[in-house]
């Protein structure tokens, strides 16, 4: 049984949310303790599971809400079932795994690094989030995954570009667990021609202009994920950009980042596609 605080944290969905869906929806039902407060049975909280999952595909509450929870699960099969990126990444995903770093290295030196990241990378990063979704890829299997591309990513950063153009300092913040996208783009950056410093650690908001001080960066790229809270990234977003000095650039991407958005003096990278453009943008601050 959880009371409503805790269910926004196992869920990382906001307590308003929770609100506008039970008076809006019917669900979730909560049951009331002798204070008069929320509390959500283990079955509730199983159901809302589902139902963020689903959200997390790109169904709306609408519709996810006038489904039966056998229809549900029903579509959850469906969705993650209906992506399907080169099989050999699926076989990778479940008992190859030292055939990785060997296909990905293949794989640049026969098509180059834009290409493997855009047509193998980023859609293998899909893959690995739906088959988590889906229950077929364990939390053993993903960080051993999540592992292995970091290190081959972590490479190619290795090599400085001459020269360079700019600095951008690649980072997360407090509660940003999810990595591996930040540093796709940190790739790509690099190869346009930026200098990418990439902080691997989540780091509180506070120190980020000591790091710029630092590291003479030009610009700060944070990235938030689909599970961070959506009203945090705003917040935190604007925290931020008072906190960097005004001559700094400050480029937010992932998941978490709704296109199009709108923040003053943030330049949002929504697309891996757009880092040319941003970068451009960048520079000609």
């Amino acid at each position: 049984m959880l009371n409503i605080q805790q269910l926004s944290q196992e869920l990382n969905l906001g307590v308003d949310t929770l609100r506008i869906w039970e008076r809006r929806y019917g669900v979730p039902c909560p049951v009331r303790d002798t204070r008069g407060r929320r509390q959500y049975p283990d079955e509730q909280v199983e159901e809302l599971r589902l139902v963020a999952k689903l959200l997390h595909l790109g169904l709306r509450p609408k519709m996810v809400f006038g489904l039966t929870p056998a229809e549900r699960q029903q579509r959850l099969e469906q969705l993650c079932g209906s992506f399907s990126p080169q099989a050999d990444l699926l076989e990778l995903c479940h008992g190859k795994l030292d055939q990785l770093d060997q296909v990905l290295r293949q794989r640049l030196e026969q098509e180059g690094l834009r290409p493997l990241i855009r047509q193998l990378l980023q859609p293998f990063l899909e893959l690995m989030g739906r088959e988590w979704e889906a229950g077929r890829l364990s939390i053993a299997q993903e960080h051993l995954l999540s592992d292995v591309l970091m290190r081959f990513l972590r490479g190619q950063l290795m090599a400085r570009p001459e020269p360079v153009t700019m600095r951008l300092l690649f980072l997360t913040l407090n509660g940003e667990r999810h990595k591996l996208g930040l540093l796709l783009a940190a790739v790509l950056f690099q190869q346009a021609g930026a200098d990418c410093l990439l902080v691997e650690e989540e780091i509180p908001l506070s120190e980020v202009s000591g790091l710029v001080n630092q590291s003479g960066c030009h610009a700060v790229a944070v990235s938030f994920s689909a599970h961070y809270p959506p009203r945090q990234v705003k917040k935190d977003l604007i925290a931020l950009r008072e906190a960097l000095p005004p001559h700094v650039g400050l480029v937010a991407g992932g998941q978490g980042i709704a296109a199009p958005c709108h923040y003053p003096a943030i330049v949002c990278c929504c697309d891996l596609d757009q880092i040319p453009a941003v970068l451009e943008r960048l520079q000609n601050r």
